[in-house]
């Protein structure tokens, strides 16, 4: 078969049509013959599908019907790449659209998102600038957390920071990418666009092609595709983008066996949970649909586990961490270049930040960006204290003075505009005056179309200003000349942005300021707001006071509104907080550290006092009384590292909990105090006897004093008392603090035939390996999971771990062990359960089928369809329920998927135990498991509810 030779994209339309229907008459097969084939091969192709792929009036047909067509006939090898090409060439975006894509796609994300710059010229290029951020990724549950920063004072379960790029090239259909609020989810999605659109046009393609959506725009009905393709065309026309781009150019690949990888930002900007919830369960479904079409980041702040819930249940998620301060001072003499002496005005920017108590707050992006536009400004000004302090003066610096936009010339030029419409003098002055009344309270109008935005307004900006009493229409000015006047003032302000026919805040913390700034605009205002945190929906039948239901974000901004007059508001503010925070609780420990992290200007005696006596609650959980020493040392150095010292003594406090305090005593207040606790912890043998939290003591030491933690846990991983696997994590991270010290120990782990290793701890070993030389790691790994002589069971878990390393080598092994009809029946629900993990799409058709087949041990059965009900709860359960219900199946068989389906559906599963417990048709045995397990269920969800 020659190589495609047509031109254009209707010319190679024609061709490709042409030789399928030339296969077909080879063959002797018909239409419906295709279509039954495609059936019988689980790939149903409808008959339309089929004719138009035929009929050269059509477009293309979609990648997965040209597949499923070309298995039916039989097609193949280099003949089948080949057709594929002619498609790619005959899309109907074709080459030229996708280009026209990239270009304004990489032009819109190059630009700085933030151009409210001060001083006479554009702010520097967000190329120029940016600092590529750390992340966190999941760990498993037999793996050590970091334990070496306030990650590990949160109790998070994270692994070792790795680059944040890594959430778009991680193995699963599905990731989320989490951050507070300013910490630079938007900035790293944009980037990875401009920097993989950049990639594209120089020839340097990728496994997939971003696209960037708010997630707001996928809160309507319309399916995906159709959002992306009305959001882009929306987004990009004003940047070189000509023509429309349709549905069709998203649901195609941007290139044949290529993903789009859609960047979904602010999910935690939908005010309603259903809303989100919907917009999740979309997101996850589209991405599950089977295609390999779309895989999904989604960008957001943190929200409760049961929301991401929707979107799977081994959905990773990666935390964004905030700059260092070697990232901050980098980040800020960027910023300094045009300044002389960048290098010195950097150093005095960062001791203005300790000055200002600034230091932590700067960490985070948004925040760092504020703070060196208002020192370029003028570097003689102090900077301002607190958070709502910083806003305050960025939104006067790119509002009230605007040097560089000439706001006040652009808002003067559309005050001329609406007047000089209107003929009559009359008509003429009314138009002026009040065009003139809505540019004096502009700023004030804003205010309040952030609050409405904030509590659920969708309707456009400029509807929700024309309802405003400052905004009063002449009977004379036509509706859609007002609202374009209107538009006009908006658009050069510097705190909106067009986005299609609206505006949109530059982002959600400048909303939030901006609403709680109408919120307390005058002291009536701030009354009702301090009554409406008083009377909370979350406010206990009892009278106990529980924190306001709001975003610690935008709680904070309304309580520095109500307590910055020092009036009888702010005192009754103050007198609320003291009430609230004396019930004391987990809800109230929680919100009183969130608001020093955010340097709310709560008063700073009796916060410190509160957040020592929270750090000595033996009620409260372990993590919040951490959280609550760190906070304090926010506010006093002395009185947080004397709760840290105490916890680090308190024996009713769990070993891990103890070391993590010592840590950070370690790091923040005082280094010789935390490294001695951490020694005495290692060493004492009444500390505690599991070797876990001794490592963990060891990695703590090497990030208070690298040398001699270092040395530690080189002792620890010669150590031969010690179990294997304390070993093994020992190395590991010893690899991470002497990178070349700690490979040669895993080494020796990996290959090492004198020591006695169990063949699961070598695998671990060479994970632990990959994590410090990933090139290393993955090579052993591979050898690992094709060696015959390795057990099954670490087989699986060597292409799990690979997997996570390299892709497609990993689930390839992964998969051939899924489907081997030779392998064990455990071994292919185990490999099947572990590709699960790694690729979803690929692991819930083998659990499908596995747990479907009825020629398997129906035990097995039952294992496929738990561990199915994890990644589709829904597919999952229903094939437990049919299990459990099947009167033809064994009493114990019933009783085994009704235990299963317990656990994946409490209230299923329960009452099918019950069932069974009741039924006397059942064996005596049968009864008696089945009430066992049933009252496990329910002690399971009791305990579950605590």
């Amino acid at each position: 078969m020659a190589d495609p030779g047509p031109e254009g994209r209707d010319g190679a339309n024609r061709e490709l049509k042409n030789r399928l229907k030339a296969a077909l008459a080879r063959q002797g097969l018909s239409q419906a013959d295709v279509v039954r084939q495609t059936q019988l091969q689980g790939e149903s192709v409808s008959k339309a599908a089929v004719s138009n792929a035929l009929n050269p009036a059509k477009g293309p047909p979609a990648a997965t019907t040209l597949r499923a067509f070309l298995n039916a006939v039989g097609i193949s090898g280099t003949e089948k790449d080949k057709l594929f090409r002619l498609r790619d060439r005959a899309e109907s975006h074709g080459p030229t659209q996708l280009k026209a894509y990239l270009e304004a796609a990489k032009k819109a994300a190059r630009q700085h998102p933030y151009p409210g710059v001060p001083g006479a010229s554009s702010p520097p290029a967000l190329a120029d600038v940016y600092v590529r951020q750390q992340a966190r990724p999941p760990v498993a549950d037999d793996q050590d957390s970091p334990g070496l920063d306030d990650a590990a004072a949160r109790g998070n379960r994270t692994g070792p920071a790795v680059p944040a790029a890594e959430v778009f090239r991680a193995g699963h259909d599905v990731c989320v990418l989490q951050g507070g609020p300013g910490g630079g989810k938007s900035t790293l999605l944009r980037t990875h666009l401009a920097d993989t659109a950049d990639d594209w046009l120089g020839g340097r393609t990728g496994k997939t092609l971003p696209v960037m959506v708010s997630a707001a725009a996928l809160s309507g009905t319309d399916p995906l595709p159709t959002v992306l393709a009305k959001t882009v065309t929306g987004e990009l026309r004003q940047l070189g983008l000509l023509d429309e781009l349709g549905a069709d150019f998203f649901r195609q690949p941007p290139r044949r066996g290529l993903s789009w990888l859609v960047l979904v930002d602010g999910v935690d900007e939908i005010p309603d949970t259903e809303t989100r919830h919907a917009v999740l369960a979309m997101l996850a479904n589209a991405a599950a649909a089977g295609t390999g079409l779309y895989r999904i980041v989604v960008a957001t702040r943190p929200l409760p586990d049961n929301e991401l819930g929707a979107l799977g249940r081994h959905v990773p998620r990666f935390d964004l961490q905030p700059f260092s301060p070697d990232d901050l001072l980098t980040y800020a003499t960027r910023w300094f270049g045009p300044l002389d002496d960048s290098g010195r005005h950097a150093k005095k920017f960062m001791a203005g930040l300790k000055r200002s108590r600034l230091e932590d707050l700067a960490s985070t992006p948004l925040m760092a960006l504020m703070l060196c536009q208002l020192y370029a400004a003028d570097p003689t000004r102090p900077l301002p204290e607190g958070r709502t302090g910083a806003y305050q003066s960025f939104v006067e610096l790119i509002y009230e003075q605007n040097f560089h936009k000439n706001v006040r010339d652009t808002h003067d030029e559309a005050i001329r505009r609406l007047k000089d419409r209107h003929q009559i003098p009359r008509d003429n002055q009314s138009a002026e005056k009040a065009a003139q009344q809505v540019r004096d309270h502009l700023l004030d109008l804003i205010d309040h179309l952030a609050h409405e935005r904030i509590n659920g307004s969708t309707a456009p900006a400029v509807e929700v200003l024309v309802s405003h009493l400052q905004v009063k229409r002449p009977q004379k000015v036509k509706q859609h000349l007002w609202s374009s006047f209107l538009g006009d003032l908006l658009r050069p302000t510097g705190i909106l942005t067009q986005r299609a026919d609206d505006f949109d805040f530059l982002h959600q913390t400048l909303l939030e300021y901006h609403a709680a700034r109408h919120a307390t605009r005058d002291e009536h205002a701030r009354s009702q707001v301090l009554s409406d945190l008083i009377a909370s929906p979350n406010a206990a039948a009892t009278g106990r006071l529980e924190p306001p239901a709001l975003d610690a974000s935008y709680l904070g901004f309304l309580l520095d509104g109500l307590l910055a007059p020092e009036d009888r508001v702010t005192a009754a503010t103050i007198r609320y907080v003291e009430e609230l925070t004396a019930h004391g609780g987990e809800g109230v420990c929680q919100f009183l550290t969130s608001q020093v992290v955010l340097r709310t200007s709560l008063p700073l005696r009796p916060t410190t006092a509160h957040l020592a006596r929270f750090a000595s609650d033996i009620a409260l959980p372990a993590d919040a009384r951490l959280l609550a020493a760190v906070a304090c040392t926010d506010l006093d150095r002395k009185a947080g590292g004397a709760a840290l010292l105490a916890m680090t003594d308190d024996k009713s406090l769990d070993g891990r909990s103890r070391v993590r305090a010592a840590t950070v005593l370690g790091r923040v207040v005082d280094r010789k105090a935390g490294s001695a606790r951490l020694l005495r912890f290692i060493r004492d043998g009444d500390f505690d006897s599991a070797a876990d939290n001794r490592v963990l003591a060891a990695q703590g030491l090497a990030g208070v004093d690298k040398k001699a933690g270092a040395a530690v846990l080189l002792a620890m991983a010669d150590d031969a008392s010690l179990d294997e696997r304390s070993r093994v994590r020992a190395a590991t991270i010893l690899g991470r603090v002497d990178r070349k010290t700690g490979i040669a120990r895993l080494l020796r782990f990996i290959h090492d035939g004198e020591l006695d290793f169990h063949v699961d701890n070598r695998v671990l070993a060479a994970q632990g390996l990959a994590g410090v030389d990933e090139k290393a790691g993955a090579a052993v790994l591979l050898a690992m999971a094709d060696k015959s002589w390795y057990d099954d069971y670490s087989r699986i878990l060597a292409a799990e771990a690979l997997a996570c390393v390299n892709r497609e080598v990993g689930t390839s092994i992964l998969i051939g062990l899924a489907d081997d009809t030779d392998e064990l029946e455990k071994n292919r629900v185990r490999a099947a359960d572990a590709l699960a993990r790694v690729d979803r799409e690929a692991g819930t058709a083998r659990l499908t089928g596995l747990a479907d087949d009825t020629g398997f041990d129906v035990y097995y059965r039952v294992w496929a369809a738990e561990s199915l009900a994890w990644v589709d709860s829904e597919a999952g359960a229903a094939r437990l329920i049919g299990l459990a219900d099947d009167t033809k199946q064994t009493e114990r068989t019933r009783v085994w998927a009704a235990e299963a389906l317990a656990r994946v559906d409490r209230e299923a599963g329960t009452a099918r135990l019950i069932g069974l417990a009741r039924d006397a048709r059942e064996r005596e045995d049968a009864r008696f498991d089945a009430l066992w397990e049933a009252d496990l269920a329910r002690r399971r969800s009791a305990h579950q509810s605590e």
